[in-house]
């Protein structure tokens, strides 16, 4: 009697190819998901990242010019210094002794080589990184912008409330995949700050009121 050697054959050529096929199609499918994947989530944290700067710089920003013109002696004849639409500099007698002369009492924000500036004296120093633009608006005490900006002493006495205004970049444009940014940011009484530039660079608008509770006190 033969023995059965149907069990024994093994695979022919054409279902050798065919198994390659269906795996090497099912890895592309497993890998191109996984890339998608990885992509969607360094694109999300890269955002995260984004609005934790924007929202960090403004913080900084509004625990600050909220004081503007303190001065609890009423000697240190403490107010801003400067108001323009990217610049604000202002004083405060932190320590109540009649005077803006100490540390952190003259304090002044603006932009430094795509940076958030803070200079109290020996030049603007980063305090937040990757910001497009600032922007600021001033107030009087009826609520009407200062615009023109507030060119002299006695305008700049009359602030009482400033909108602050940035546009913060994600730091690392590698993870705006398929993503080319052509928007255009505008603060709140709709003057455009920043853009377009259409470039690959996630970006965030974020802005405040910042009441000077200080100022004409």
């Amino acid at each position: 009697m033969r023995p059965n050697t149907k069990d024994a054959n093994g695979f022919t050529l054409l279902e050798m190819m065919i198994a390659l096929a269906i795996g090497s199609i099912v890895m592309l499918g497993i890998s191109s998901t996984y890339q998608s994947q990885l992509r969607s989530h360094m694109t999300q944290q890269s955002l995260v990242d984004l609005h934790q700067n924007a929202r960090a710089a403004m913080h900084v920003m509004k625990k600050e010019i909220q004081m503007a013109g303190y001065d609890p002696s009423a000697g240190a004849d403490a107010t801003v210094l400067i108001a323009t639409a990217t610049d604000f500099q202002f004083q405060i007698d932190a320590d109540g002794d009649g005077d803006c002369n100490d540390a952190n009492e003259v304090i002044r924000y603006a932009l430094s080589g795509g940076d958030l500036g803070r200079d109290t004296g020996s030049g603007l120093q980063p305090v937040a990184e990757n910001i497009d633009a600032i922007d600021f608006v001033y107030y009087d005490d009826t609520m009407t912008a200062l615009i023109p900006y507030p060119n002299n002493e006695t305008e700049r006495a009359s602030i009482r409330l400033v909108q602050v205004t940035i546009v913060a970049r994600a730091d690392d444009p590698v993870m705006s995949f398929k993503h080319t940014n052509t928007d255009t940011y505008t603060n709140r009484i709709g003057t455009t700050i920043f853009g377009p530039v259409n470039d690959t660079s996630r970006r965030a608008l974020m802005s405040a009121s910042v009441w000077c509770r200080n100022m004409g006190m």
